[in-house]
């Protein structure tokens, strides 16, 4: 199999050439990449294939081939000195990894369309939503990049528009539909997204300010069968899917205002009584501050389930980083990037009285009783918060077995954390090199014992040319996961 797929590359690459001799494709870039990937434990090391967009299974050892081709906008501009105001662009990204986990994956397939500031695009994007430092950091921890895009239609302003003082104040922002699919406890449900985020200090200025917020709802779809709901004697065949359940989802307000459990379209009381759906995300802040050798960006992003924020039961959690950039120049080093987590508070330990009023507290992050905020497997936000799948089973023993005979794969199972995160990139002439550490102690669901976890990820990346050599080694202690030593080898080729 993997002798057929690397003839497939070889053949790609001739007939990638022949078409551009032909000036066939001249506005397109295309990219191929074959590379292996081994470990001591069987299991990819965290570092390895965290927020890589589920490309990277669980199950190690793999070969992996991928293949891409994207075209962007138009960026010739007219006699005034300023772009078309209507440009499309597409793109395409495949995946086939072959060893313990066969998978054949499409991790992108978009096309976009630009009119003026604003864009649409339909498919699956590559995406990071949330003020954070997109190219070193743990993850942001709603929107990270960890798991597979889903499928989208969004329309949004993906970038700072001003809105007054020519720069003084501006916006950026999206709005979304998506579709999840099946999980293991709802069929057929849906995404609901937003975001607005605003900047002060025009795009020369030496400090900028940035504050926002994203809000995301995983609603409506089925039960895998149909049940009797105890509390109220109905048989639940939907989580709410129409029209009236959408405009509460993307309002927050809930379907039955007074709260007495009765609904019409037979959809479960929690959904009644509460908010439709399960509604998560963060609001963030953010400074940037521009020297003259280097640039600084702090962050805070500070997270939501329910009402805990608002009655701030829940504000001692948050990701807070600083991320250091070097201005004009492309050796030693360029960025550093530091990170701080805390989810340990979650407004409270659950139950009643756990804060003031008593129905606020023990938000669960990641967790509702009708979904999870996964996606194919992975998690969608920080992949520091984990679900059961990736925990390994000798760590807890007995403990481990009762658990996973009471809850599903999926349940995240390590939610309440706290630790540090590291990034770090490097480059002398044409090799770059990327560090990840991070160390963090983790409260385990239904486990007194806390678990102190190391994961570290060293990359080394040659150039020449549009040919591209990268080998990694990563490293997990023996806490969540075994003690794991892992390497990964990719070729790439740029067209």
């Amino acid at each position: 199999m993997i002798r057929k797929l690397l003839v497939l590359q070889i053949t790609l690459i001739i007939s990638i050439n022949v078409s551009r001799s032909q000036n066939l494709t001249s506005n397109i870039k295309y990219q191929v990449e074959s590379g292996i990937y081994l470990s001591s434990s069987g299991k990819t090391p965290f570092w390895l294939r965290s927020n890589q967009y589920g490309i990277a299974p669980l199950e190690s050892q793999f070969a992996t081939f991928r293949g891409s081709a994207y075209k962007e906008y138009d960026s010739t501009k007219n006699e005034n000195q300023k772009l078309k105001k209507i440009g499309i662009g597409y793109g395409g990204w495949a995946v086939a990894n072959v060893g313990k986990a066969n998978q054949l994956l499409l991790p992108e397939a978009y096309v976009k369309v630009r009119y003026g500031i604003f864009e649409f695009y339909g498919g699956r994007r590559r995406e990071i939503v949330g003020l954070v430092d997109t190219v070193l950091t743990s993850g942001s921890y709603i929107w990270s990049g960890n798991a597979l895009p889903m499928p989208k239609l969004q329309i949004s302003i993906p970038n700072y528009v001003s809105i007054l003082g020519k720069g003084l104040i501006s916006i950026k922002g999206a709005y979304a539909h998506g579709w999840f699919g099946n999980s293991d406890s709802t069929k057929n449900f849906f995404l609901h997204q937003k975001y607005l985020y605003g900047r002060i200090g025009k795009p020369n200025w030496r400090i900028k300010m940035y504050a926002g917020f994203n809000h995301q709802a995983q609603w409506g779809g089925k039960p895998p069968k149909p049940y009797i709901e105890k509390e109220t004697g109905k048989l639940i065949t939907n989580y709410g899917n129409n029209f009236s359940t959408y405009l509460s989802v993307i309002s927050g307000v809930s379907l039955n205002r007074k709260g007495d459990g009765i609904s019409k379209d037979g959809i479960p009381i929690n959904d009644v009584w509460n908010r439709s759906g399960n509604h998560l995300g963060s609001i963030d802040i953010a400074a940037e501050i521009s020297f003259n050798k280097f640039d600084l960006l702090l962050y805070r992003q500070s997270f939501y389930e329910d009402g805990s924020l608002f009655y701030l039961g829940n504000i001692t959690d948050g990701l807070s980083g600083i991320s250091f950039k070097r201005k004009n120049t492309n050796d030693g080093l360029i960025k550093l990037t530091f990170e701080y987590i805390d989810t340990r508070s979650q407004g409270g330990p659950g139950g009643s009285g756990s804060t003031i009023p008593q129905i606020r507290g023990g938000d669960n992050y990641f967790n509702n009783s009708f979904y999870k905020w996964i996606y194919k497997g992975s998690t969608i936000g920080t992949p520091l918060i984990m679900p059961l799948r990736d925990i390994q089973q000798e760590v807890f023993s007995a403990n481990y077995t009762s658990i996973s005979k009471s809850i599903p794969s999926s349940y995240m199972i390590v939610n309440r954390l706290s630790g540090i995160f590291l990034g770090a990139y490097f480059r002398i002439k044409e090799i770059s090199f990327l560090t990840k550490f991070s160390n963090t102690n983790n409260q385990v669901y239904s486990i007194v014992k806390t678990y102190n976890q190391t994961s570290i990820l060293q990359s080394v990346k040659f150039s020449y040319k549009k040919n591209i050599v990268s080998s990694q080694i990563s490293y997990d202690s023996d806490a969540l996961f075994k003690s794991n030593l892992g390497i990964g080898l990719q070729l790439m080729r740029i067209f």
